[in-house]
């Protein structure tokens, strides 16, 4: 994609917003009209940060994976085999999004607004993106359908996603059968009834229609569907905004915020005021921390494949599943899994930059960063 325009403006002073526009081809460089648009792509950049790390990232990931957890835990028992199935990728999300809130989220400890361009309105911010938040938005093939960009090629983060996405599938569509033999057993199971209602009116009641989540389950193709939809949330989805959190540690490129207000549209742009607009060393430095923390493993990190080289244990050591038929639907998965990693290597053969970001052996299996 090419920008073609961007409009800044600051609501905190009413000064009113400004339209911005790519210099002609061969501009010099130190030309105000470069540097003029050269600063607007920084001011985009530092909001696209803030939305990224609060929004697709602990909002969308972290705080909407906390409600499918507290919910499995209070209503489904230990023995219950949707509980043994969610088990592996719900564990630790609580403790860490309340390390989180209480060290990130909260301006007495300065957290999140002593780097971040939002400052102290965190918690709007958070307000602001779930007024449009859905249940749709965590089916990751109709996303794919609805942004149109089913048909676009190389779209590696798309191809890794679906691939991964049919496999988490079909491996629930396995071990739901297992559990359920016909649409009238989902219905009288009071268990996972309840979880559903649980999801609804505790976990989103402060949304309109419960955020679309299902309320009452009536089949079985509705419970794959919910149950693909969370593991995949806590995994793959997680994986894919947490762990290329490099991109911003250095300031320049993507600023956590910014120290003046974006410019009038008559003002003439210097290297200095562009300068003086990038965040403070110090300022830096913790947001190079913090995306430096947030895009390494976790010492506990669990992944779908493990590799004894790099002492990584897969999910075969973290299921909970008892019955001989439950633990082959988890080999065959992982088999599934080694055939995609087999083909993201080989894709990645001759490539300047290779991504395997997505590969099955580098998704941990819960969040916990």
């Amino acid at each position: 994609m090419i920008p073609v325009l961007i409009r800044l403006e600051n609501r905190n002073d009413g000064k009113p917003q400004t339209w911005w526009t790519p210099p002609k081809p061969g501009t010099d460089k130190e030309d105000p009209e470069y540097l003029k648009w050269l600063l607007a792509k920084i001011y985009f950049r530092s909001s696209d940060l803030n939305r990224y790390s609060l929004c697709a990232h602990f909002a969308r990931a972290h705080g909407v994976g906390e409600s499918f957890g507290v919910a499995a835990y209070r209503n489904l028992p230990n023995a219950h085999p949707i509980l043994r199935l969610l088990q592996p990728h719900i564990q630790g999300i609580v403790p860490v999004n309340v390390q989180a809130r209480v060290i990130f989220m909260n301006p007495e400890e300065g957290g999140f607004s002593m780097f971040l361009g939002v400052g102290d309105e965190t918690r709007k911010v958070f307000d602001n993106y779930y007024k449009q938040f859905c249940y749709e938005e965590l089916l990751f093939p109709k996303g794919v359908e609805d942004r149109g960009v089913k048909d676009i090629p190389e779209y590696l983060h798309r191809d890794d996603m679906m691939a991964n996405w049919k496999i988490i599938e079909s491996y629930v569509i396995e071990m739901v059968g297992l559990a359920y033999l016909s649409d009238e057993d989902v219905q009288k199971d009071e268990e996972i009834q309840n979880f559903c209602k649980e999801i609804v009116e505790n976990g989103f009641r402060r949304f309109e229609n419960g955020a679309g989540f299902p309320k009452s389950l009536s089949t079985k193709e509705k419970l794959i569907e919910l149950l693909t939809a969370i593991i995949f949330n806590f995994s793959f989805y997680h994986a894919s905004v947490n762990f290329q959190t490099f991109t911003y540690s250095f300031a320049p490129n993507f600023p956590t915020c910014m120290r003046m207000a974006p410019p009038n549209q008559d003002e003439v742009i210097t290297m200095d005021r562009i300068l003086d607009t990038l965040p403070v060393g110090e300022i830096a430095f913790l947001g190079y921390n913090v995306a430096y923390n947030l895009g390494v493993y976790s010492p506990i990190e669990r992944f779908f494949l493990g590799d004894a080289a790099e002492d990584k244990l897969g999910i075969i050591g973290e299921n909970m599943a008892v019955a001989p038929e439950q633990e082959a639907c988890i080999r065959r998965m992982a088999e599934r899994m080694r055939e995609l990693k087999v083909k993201i290597d080989a894709r990645n053969v001759g490539r300047y930059l290779k991504y395997d970001l997505l590969s099955p052996d580098n998704v941990p299996l819960t969040t916990q960063t």
